[in-house]
Order: C-alpha cells, then structure tokens, then sequence
C-alpha cells in the first residue's frame, strides 16, 4: 500500500563502503537513494534519514549537535578504525549502530540489513496503527482499548459521539469522567459497566453483556462483548470492547442478526434443536456456503458422516484438545459454543463463534520447531533426538552412526568460530544429501548422530558411512584446505530385542572412540569391538 525513499546520506571518503551498502537490496516497499559527502551541510542533514559518520574525522561536538538537533528522527551510524577507538566511547551511545573498519562485506552489510529491517517494521507498525483507526472509526458501534486499571486507551468516533467528547479528553481517563457520572449515581442505577470489565478479566476470556449507559440526558442499552487483552507472557493487560446500541431494537431475532453481522469473526445462531437460524456473512466468506444451504438445516448436516471433517472435506476438526479446533489448508479456527437462554434461564437457542487462531498456531508450531531445531545447521537438535528416542521403540535393524569432526577445535583456534561455524554448515548439507533430513541430528559442538531406522545387515550402514567419508574428502577437505578437518564415525545396529537406545547409544560412542583414537577419517562398527 505504501511506498517509501529510504535516503542515505554517508559522510565518508571511503568509495568501498558505497559499494557494499549498494549491493544490498532494499526491503519490501522501499528504494534507497545514496548520497555521499565527506562534509555534510545542513540541507543534506535534513533530507536523510541515515547518517554515516566517519569517526576518525567527524568530531564530538558535530555528532551531539545532530542527535541534540534530531533526537531519534534520525538513524546515526559511526564508522571507526582502530584510531578513533577513544572518540567512539565517548559517543557510543549517540549512535544507532557501529561499522568497524577496515569494512568487511558480510558484516557491513548484514548491519545495514538489520537496521533495514528495523525501519521497515517501524513503516509497517505505523500503517497497522493506521489500519486499526481506519477499522474502527468506520464501525457504528462503541470500541474502546482500556489498561487493567480501565483507563481508556483508545475508543473510536462514534464512542466519542455517544459521550459527546474527543478522543484526546477520553484517552487516560475512568468512566465516571468520560460518562459524566458520579460514583454514588453509579452505585444507585442499573449500571454494571465496571463489574463486568473486572468478571473479563478474572475469566479471561471473552464475555457478553447487556448495559445499560446513561448518553446525556437519555438511557441507552447496549448489547456489549468484552474481551480481555494479554502479553507475551499470557498475563492479561487490559480489555477491549465493542457495543451495539440495542435500544430502538423491536426483537431478539432482529437484535442478534445485526450483532452477528458486527462480530469480527464467523458465528453462526442455531434455536435448541440445534437447527440452524442465522449465520454471519463472514461465516459464508469462510465456509463458502450460501445462506440458503444453512437456514433451517441441522448443524450436524454441514458433518461428513464421521464428524471429523466438513462436508466439503474443506475442513478438518479436532475435538480431542481441550477446544474444538477446525483445520483448513490455511486457517485454524476456534469454535466457541454458548447457550441462549430465555428469560426465565431456560435454553432457547445456541451461538456458535468461529475464531481465527491462525496466527496464534503458527506460533505455537514455530515455537516447536525452535525448540526441536538447531539454530545453526537446521538439522534436528539434541532435545529433539532424545523426543525421538523416549517415543520410538529400539528394533532389531535400527542402527545409529555417531560422527564427529575430527581437529574441530583446531580450526576455531586457528581460523575463528566463523570459518567453524562454516564447517558444521557445510558438513550439515552432506548429511542431508546422503540421509532423510527427519533423521539427522547435531548433539552440540562438532557431534552428529544419524538414525537409519531399519535396515537388512550391518552392510548397509558401513555403505552409509564410506559414502559420508567419500562426500566429506570431495566436497569439505578440498573446500577447506587450509585445514586438517577430517571425519570419524562410530556405528552400533540393534540386533536384539533388548537392546535400547542407551545401550545403542553406547555402543555407537566407543566404536566412534576407537575411530578417533587409531585411524581419523574412517569408521568403527561397533560388533568388531568385541
């Protein structure tokens, strides 16, 4: 939607800088446009964005004068060498980030991505806050944001149209200021606002309400859903709500219709045979079903015959967890069930809310495999080896190679944890086009462990481990040269039905240490031990 010059001024007469940042490809949205000058003036100051000073001639008076004169407006870079170690630490903190010189390609320009980056979510979160005020200030109906103290946050126009204030004197202030209430007029009417907001956030969870709400000199009932509002650590922070004004409403049937028509999500009403009566438009965009197919039909008519998928086998629910979850190719949604009960407490109907949890899963999902990955080489980690181990039974067939790189250590000594981690990468694709990646797992440091999960003979594994010898001589020792990184590899096979992982395990590790101990660069199995 939106398009953005990212200008880039660089105060610096070194040519090869230029270059490296102009081979870094803009963003998503945006274009760079480069400027140089060794002696930047004040409209060149002004019309850029990023600043990259050169510390070795820039001075401390001009570097505080710039962040004195923009605060955070602008992004500072400072270059330095060696030389002008003492003018970086008494201006550290001005700056946004540090380039050390001489410049190294990698690092310069993985910097420059990252503050790329951070500039592009700062873009993006501005147009979300747009989009949000956009949303619902063209709603009809009362949204407010309030912290868990109920200051309100934020509410949309038509929430300052009914208490006849503007946003700037609601937000940061209670209820009795905003509805113009005194306390004891509170405690004596019918109202129930602050009750409610305390019943969501002991609950937390999303709540319906009827309210009544005194707007200047007249009453007004509101029909109001309240939902509570949590941090990254799922501890509540506030509470969100959204009112439709049911006052002039003649029925119940007319006022639900145009509540499930203001829902954010799909719901569908069904009356107490569970027979369907209304749905929302959004259930219809979701569910790709017309109206006409749905009113007056059973709900369990939209079921294949096993309940377990949607009739057009678009969906796929789960009601083995603690909720009822429907699957899709590209959405998860939350299926939440209340009873419509009459006057007198007696079932009248039911409300189904279908509520998109998509991102949430994502994130439950990116989470595991996070935790069940390793960071550097993507092979499967430790903790993921030992999941595999504690739910798969050991077999007769299974074997398990155990590699370690042999002089590792030598040449993070030698060449930096860099041109290491280099190694485990490279060495983390030749596992990957010799085994199944499912199977292949960094234990930490420079260990591997690969399962091969069923196999005829003790031939088939020894295969397994000359190739990985040969791959690694052709596409690692010739690659990196400069150093004596070899392999060596230990092998176990499960020849019994006694045998366990532990033991397999074992077993693996002193045949790999008589590979490492007699003979580098080959192999041991196990059985030739004993």
């Amino acid at each position: 939607m939106y398009q953005r010059l990212l200008k880039i001024l660089i105060a610096t007469d070194d040519p090869q800088l230029r270059s490296l940042l102009e081979a870094v490809s803009p963003q998503d949205k945006f274009s760079h446009r480069f400027v140089s000058s060794s002696s930047p003036d004040k409209a060149q100051l002004n019309n850029n964005l990023i600043i990259i000073l050169d510390l070795d001639k820039a001075d401390i008076e001009f570097i505080e004068q710039i962040r004195d004169e923009y605060g955070d407006q602008k992004k500072l870079i400072a270059c330095s060498s060696a030389d002008s170690m003492d003018k970086l630490a008494k201006t550290f903190q001005l700056f946004d980030q540090v380039w050390m010189k001489p410049f190294t390609g990698n690092q310069v320009q993985l910097s420059f991505i990252k503050l790329l980056k951070q500039l592009k979510e700062q873009e993006d979160a501005i147009l979300n806050q747009k989009y949000l005020d956009t949303l619902i200030d063209s709603l009809p109906d009362l949204i407010w944001f309030k912290d868990a103290r109920g200051s309100h946050l934020k509410v949309n126009n038509s929430f300052c149209r009914a208490v006849n204030k503007t946003k700037s004197q609601i937000e940061n202030r209670g209820h009795y200021y905003i509805w113009d209430l005194e306390p004891d007029e509170y405690a004596k009417g019918e109202y129930i606002c602050l009750e409610s907001e305390e019943i969501v956030l002991n609950k937390k969870e999303t709540c319906l309400f009827d309210e009544t709400v005194k707007c200047g000199d007249e009453m007004r009932k509101f029909k109001t859903y309240k939902s509570p509002i949590f941090d990254h650590d799922g501890e509540v922070i506030g509470t969100v709500g959204f009112a439709h004004d049911v006052t002039d409403l003649q029925n119940l049937i007319i006022e639900l219709n145009i509540l499930i028509e203001s829902l954010p999500f799909a719901a569908m009403v069904a009356d107490k045979g569970r027979m369907i009566t209304s749905v929302n438009q959004k259930f219809i965009d979701i569910f790709l079903i017309d109206r006409s197919e749905l009113i007056g039909k059973n709900i369990d008519s939209l079921l294949d015959s096993t309940k377990t998928f949607s009739k057009s086998k678009r969906w796929m629910i789960d009601r083995e967890s603690e909720n009822t979850l429907l699957f899709s190719k590209n959405k998860v949604l939350k299926l939440h069930h209340e009873n419509l009960l009459d006057i007198f407490g007696i079932l009248a109907g039911h409300i189904y809310l279908f509520i998109d949890i998509t991102l949430e899963q994502q994130q439950k999902n990116r989470l595991l495999i996070d935790a069940n990955t390793d960071h550097l080489t993507k092979l499967n980690n430790r903790r993921s080896l030992q999941d595999f181990m504690r739910k798969t039974a050991c077999h007769p067939g299974m074997a398990l190679l155990l590699a370690d790189l042999d002089n590792f250590k030598e040449v993070n000594d030698q060449f930096g944890h860099d041109e290491g981690d280099r190694v485990l990468v490279a060495f983390s694709e030749l596992l990957q086009q010799i085994f199944p990646e499912e199977y292949l797992y960094r234990l930490g440091g420079d260990e591997f462990a690969i399962i091969i999960p069923s196999v005829d003979g003790p031939e088939v594994p020894k295969h397994y481990a000359e190739q990985l010898l040969a791959g690694f001589e052709t596409k690692l020792a010739d690659r990196f040269n400069q150093t004596q990184i070899s392999v060596s590899i230990g092998i176990a096979m499960d020849v019994s039905h006694e045998e366990n992982f532990g033991e397999l395990f074992k077993k693996a590790d002193m045949a790999l240490y008589e590979s490492k101990r007699f003979d580098r660069s080959t192999y041991t199995f196990w059985s030739n031990l004993r």
